[in-house]
């Protein structure tokens, strides 16, 4: 007689051996593929199919066709090149002033990718916690930096000086590689657990890094504000420039693509005319305090450059980030009993925001051909050094006065005394609390007695 037998303690005995058995090691080369390839391909393609389009509409033909797809293709090129922020020479004469736009978008692409590379090869063990794939950062951050630099210079190899535009090979490298290495490096932060590192400061220091974030925010706001205002007052110079220089559908969709490319370099432009030292192109410069006339180029954001002297309220536009340190020292007032270490996270927010904003102000600025609208400049140590004065300042002023020295801690309201009743014959209905009952009395009598 044959006894049935089930398989079920071997499936246990299988479970179990899975369970305590090591995961298998993640597949690198896949992984870091994507990372070294997946973003270059993806800028190309856009750069492609947006030179296509436009060259389509420009040319009334459809995209497609042979003459189209190999001149797209061809200034796919160097379109990749000024996405990576790569200075170009145009037709012999220098192009350094970039729009920051696509290289912004780039560096979010490069980030998610490295973020999904770094979660992929740190996840080789279930039990390993969040932020122990401290190994995985190295190989995937120089994965992106090696192979942007690599393509930057074949990319700047294929234009040659006979050509329209041509680049450096070496300074390609350098800037390609740069732009993707900190790309990465700020994807893969947070689950490598570099974003913890924050954490080991002083908390004064980590305070002043957040009133700096802070301070660059309010000021990028207020120089899109300041932006949106002017091309509301200024609607009809930019609807003139738009009519005077491409008519056509074609012409006018590559012009609107430029200027939605070139907006945050312009909100740069207008954090530099509220902080004081302006901006200017070639000859012509704005700022709160003066202007001085001269050509600009033929495009729609240049019309917005003030070209009147500025009116007697124009100093009010100082008000901006006399605000903006002040709600930093408000910001920072509570975070420190004693008057030096709110004076230190001020000051820490003051240097962050300088550091911030100077940085802007050089990526926003460059050469503009060798005429008479060269150069575009947003001077960068002047507008550091102005967001130091303006944050830090009013901020110390205010951090001082806004709570009293040693007393951070909230106000807490106090809970006020419970209001007698005197309500009349209460004292007859109510007895007190300690005054004995009739029971009471003759439980006690009882008590005394023989």
């Amino acid at each position: 007689m044959t006894v049935p037998t089930s398989d079920r303690p071997r499936r246990a005995r299988r479970a179990a051996a899975e369970d305590t058995a090591p995961a298998a090691a993640p597949a690198w080369l896949p992984v870091l593929a994507r990372v070294a390839l997946l973003p270059p391909a993806v800028c190309y393609a856009v750069a492609v199919v947006l030179a296509g389009v436009v060259a389509a509409l420009a040319s009334g033909t459809t995209p497609g066709g042979e003459p189209g797809l190999g001149q797209a293709l061809a200034v796919g090129v160097p379109l990749w090149l000024v996405a990576h922020l790569v200075p170009l020479q145009v037709t012999g004469v220098p192009l350094g002033v970039l729009p920051l736009a696509p290289a912004l978008v780039l560096a979010v692409l490069v980030a998610g990718v490295a973020r999904g590379a770094v979660r992929r090869l740190g996840a080789g063990g279930a039990a390993r916690p969040p932020g122990a794939q401290h190994g995985v950062l190295v190989p995937v951050v120089a994965t992106a930096a090696a192979s942007h630099a690599v393509i930057g210079v074949l990319a700047a190899a294929l234009l040659t000086p006979e050509a329209v535009v041509d680049a450096s090979p070496a300074l390609a490298a350098v800037v390609c590689g740069l732009l993707a290495g900190l790309a990465a490096l700020a994807g893969a932060a947070a689950p490598c657990g570099v974003a913890v590192l924050p954490r080991r400061l002083p908390a004064w220091a980590r305070h002043g890094l957040g009133g700096a974030a802070l301070a660059a925010t309010a000021l990028l706001t207020a120089g899109a504000g300041l932006l949106l205002a002017g091309l509301l007052a200024d609607g009809a110079a930019v609807h003139d420039v738009f009519a005077d220089i491409a008519p056509e559908a074609g012409s006018g969709a590559g012009l609107a693509l430029l200027c939605v490319a070139y907006l945050p370099n312009a909100v740069v432009a207008a954090v530099g005319w509220l902080l004081g030292p302006g901006v200017s192109v070639g000859l012509a410069s704005a700022a709160p305090t003066g202007i001085t006339s001269g050509l600009l180029p033929p495009v729609p954001l240049a019309a917005l450059l003030p070209q009147s002297p500025p009116p007697s309220w124009a100093g009010l536009a100082f008000a901006v980030p006399l605000a903006v340190g002040s709600l930093v020292g408000w910001r920072l007032a509570p975070t420190a009993r004693d008057a030096a270490t709110r004076v230190r996270a001020t000051a820490t927010a003051a240097v962050g925001a300088a550091v911030l904003l100077g940085l802007a102000a050089a990526l926003s600025g460059g050469r503009l051909g060798a005429g008479p609208f060269d150069p575009v400049t947003i001077p960068a140590l002047p507008v550091a050094l102005a967001a130091l004065g303006w944050v830090l300042v009013p901020g110390v002023v205010v951090a001082l006065l806004a709570v009293p020295l040693g007393d951070t801690r909230p106000v807490t309201p106090a809970t006020p005394a419970p209001v007698p009743d005197v309500t009349p014959g209460a004292a007859d209905t109510d007895p007190e609390p300690d005054e004995p009952t009739g029971d009471t009395g003759a439980a006690a009598s009882g008590a005394a007695g023989p």
